[in-house]
Order: structure tokens, then C-alpha cells, then sequence
């Protein structure tokens, strides 16, 4: 119990840390790491077993699905002037409302894969085109931001593991992507710094989504098949990878962008 009380913000600390120290890229990076479905998965294939986990891995591909509803409404309400106590409750409504939808359709592996791949692609599609803003003032949001994001990861942690065996692996997995780092992150950005800071950052969380995806796919695959310590050495580092590659690809995308409109100009 401790552990899972502890571990998690530890983990969240020191990647916020990180992130602040390095910059945005590999703040980028950092936003892969599954601070709150990797602990989530461990936990669960300790207490409930690999076959449970793997199920359970599966669903958080389904998960990843129903976020999808939680970027895509949050920055267009935002973008229509809605402050963030309307938007962040409607889209925790679409998340709980795709979670619903989507474990009473009948996914194979691939299509979840391929789907859960393709939405943060939509998300970027779709996001708002903001010019982003800052306001004065917007540091001090870190002392109340940090022990928020903390405290959220701890206790999605603690709930779910305590109730996995009543919830099943189902609504399990589909929380292991609970949108906990939008509910302690935006509300924040978008009280301080405005719409642009909202759009912003779901840009970067959508890069962060494939190392989340790459991580639930090696447990989803390996927990059944591979001794415990090598499937979870093996999934953060694939998380890192894939984070790391899209962060990159991005970064330079972002750079010709702003190459090609200096020329522009």
C-alpha cells in the first residue's frame, strides 16, 4: 500500500523536475512515460495476474480510444470561450461515455492497435490553430499544479488496484488511461495562460499518447510469455522510444514551419 501510495508521485515529481530543467523536447519525451499506467499495470499483475494484466493492457488501447473524446472536446470548447469548469466536465463526460461505447464493441487486437495509433493523429488534426499567449503570473501555477498532479496519480493508483477485482479488466484498462495529467495540467494552463496554452498542450500530450500506446502493446504481448522483470524493462523503454521519435519528428516539423514562414515573410 505504500508503495502505491508513494511511488507514483515520486515518479511524477521527477519527471516534472525533468522536463522543467530540459526544456520542452524532452518535456515531450517525458509526457510518454506511463507515470500512471505503468505503475497501474505492475500493480495489477502482482495482485490479479498476467492474464488479468494482459486483458487488462488490451482494454487501456480502448482506453487510449476514449480519451480521444476528452482532446478532441476540451480545446474546442475552450476555443468557444467556455471557461475550464464547463469544459473540463464535459470531457471527462466523453471520456467515461467512449469508455462505455467502446468495451461493448467488438475489437481484435490489431484494430485496437492500428485505432489507438491513429487517434492521436486525429487529435492533432483536429486541434484548434491558436496562437499562443502567455499572461503574467503563470509560474506560480507549478507549486499548486505539482502536488495536484501528484495527488491525482496516487489515488487513481490506489482505487484501481483496490477495486480491479470488482471492476474486471475491463473498465480497469480503460482507466489505466484516465486523463489524469488533463485534469491536472490544463484546468491550470487555461485559467493562467489562456486558450493558446490549452491547444498548446494537447499538441505535446498527443506525442507523449505513442509511448503510452508502445507500452501497453509490449505488456499487452509479453506479460503471458516473458519473466515479470523483462516485460517491464522492456515496455518503458519502448514507451521512451517511441516518445522520443515522435517528439523528434515533431520538433523538426515544427522548426521547417517556422523556417518556411520566416522565408515567407
Amino acid at each position: 500500500m505504500l508503495v502505491k501510495i508513494f511511488l507514483t508521485p515520486l515518479l511524477i515529481l521527477m519527471c516534472l523536475l525533468v522536463a522543467r530543467r530540459w526544456g520542452s523536447f524532452v518535456g515531450g519525451v517525458i509526457a510518454g512515460l506511463p507515470l500512471i499506467s505503468g505503475p497501474l499495470s505492475f500493480f495489477l499483475t502482482l495482485e490479479q495476474g498476467a492474464a488479468f494484466s494482459a486483458a487488462a493492457s488490451f482494454n487501456t488501447l480502448l482506453g487510449v480510444l476514449a480519451c480521444t473524446t476528452t482532446a478532441l472536446i476540451y480545446p474546442r470548447l475552450a476555443v468557444w470561450g467556455m471557461p475550464w469548469f464547463v469544459c473540463l466536465p464535459a470531457a471527462l463526460c466523453g471520456f467515461f461515455g467512449g469508455g462505455w461505447v467502446v468495451l461493448h464493441l467488438p475489437f481484435t487486437h490489431f484494430w485496437a492497435v492500428a485505432l489507438s495509433l491513429l487517434s492521436p493523429l486525429l487529435v492533432l488534426a483536429c486541434l484548434p490553430k491558436v496562437a499562443v499567449a502567455c499572461r503574467p503570473g503563470h509560474a506560480m501555477t507549478a507549486y499548486v499544479r505539482i502536488p495536484v498532479q501528484m495527488a491525482c496519480g496516487a489515488g487513481l493508483v490506489f482505487a484501481v488496484t483496490e477495486a480491479a477485482h470488482w471492476l474486471g479488466p475491463g473498465w480497469s484498462g480503460v482507466l489505466m488511461f484516465f486523463p489524469v495529467m488533463i485534469c491536472s495540467i490544463v484546468p491550470f494552463a487555461h485559467a493562467m495562460l489562456g486558450v493558446g496554452a490549452v491547444v498548446s498542450i494537447f499538441r505535446g500530450i498527443m506525442a507523449g499518447w505513442f509511448g503510452c500506446i508502445a507500452f501497453a502493446v509490449v505488456v499487452m504481448t509479453g506479460v503471458e510469455h516473458l519473466p515479470l522483470w523483462l516485460c517491464y524493462v522492456l515496455a518503458p523503454v519502448a514507451a521512451l522510444l517511441a516518445s522520443a521519435s515522435v517528439s523528434l519528428l515533431e520538433q523538426r516539423l515544427q522548426q521547417r514551419h517556422a523556417a518556411g514562414t520566416a522565408a515567407g515573410s
